[in-house]
Formats: structure tokens, sequence, C-alpha cells
């Protein structure tokens, strides 16, 4: 466990110094103690990758272990949920978790088809019907 530890850690900064030598900016390289800082902040958050076959971070594998990565909406609440009622009567809500079949794919009958209508000036309006 130690050995696998260290060999990501040593993973990690080598990454870090090979990025930093094909970033775009050459004329700022970063300081070890910049890119240290950066491994521990890494290792705080659980950011570094853990499985090298998955590219699963540590934070994936346990996110008990971790605090939760503070999320933004740009969305309110109210547009939130209209997005979800339209969704739910359209049949576009996933229903089947290992095929990502949705509720409309699964049951055709129970919801209404789009339809595009064509109007004499040229102008299409989506429907259903």
């Amino acid at each position: 466990m130690t050995s696998a530890r260290l060999s990501l850690i040593a993973l990690a900064l080598a990454t870090a110094s090979i990025g930093s030598a094909f970033a775009a900016d050459a004329a700022a390289p970063k300081t070890r103690d910049q890119v240290r800082a950066e491994l521990a902040q890494a290792q705080r958050d659980g950011t570094l990758i853990a499985d090298g076959m998955t590219g699963a971070t540590y934070r994936q594998l346990n996110p008990g272990y971790y605090a939760p990565m503070p999320a933004m909406s740009m969305k309110t609440r109210a547009e939130v949920k209209a997005e979800l009622r339209d969704a739910w009567t359209s049949g576009e809500l996933v229903s089947d978790g290992m095929t990502g079949a949705t509720y409309r794919q699964l049951n055709p009958g129970f919801y209404p088809t789009q339809t595009m209508a064509t109007h004499m000036d040229g102008s299409t309006q989506v429907g259903l019907r």
C-alpha cells in the first residue's frame, strides 16, 4: 500500500513536471513549491488518479473520505422543476439504468408523439399529438 502510494505520488509529480514543460507559457514555469502545493491540494481533494486502468480518482472510489465539492448551478429551482416536469410528461427520463432506455422507448404508447407542422408562411412549429 505504501509503495503504491509513493508510486502514485511520483507519477503525479512526473505528470506535473511534464505538463509544465508542454505548457503554452514556457516563460513562467512552476516552482517546486507550487507543484508540491498542487499535489497536496489534490491529495486533500481526492482528485489524484487511484486506478490507472479505469482512471477513477480516490474521491470516486471512496466518496465518504472527502468533503463534498461545491456545486454551482446556473439555473433556478423553478427552471429545474419545469425541466423535470417536461421530461416526465414527454417520457424522456431514463427508466433503465443498465441500458439507458427512456420511458418513451420502453412504453411508446403512453406518450404523445412529436410532430412538426409547417405553416403557410414557411415557419415550423413542434407540437405534441
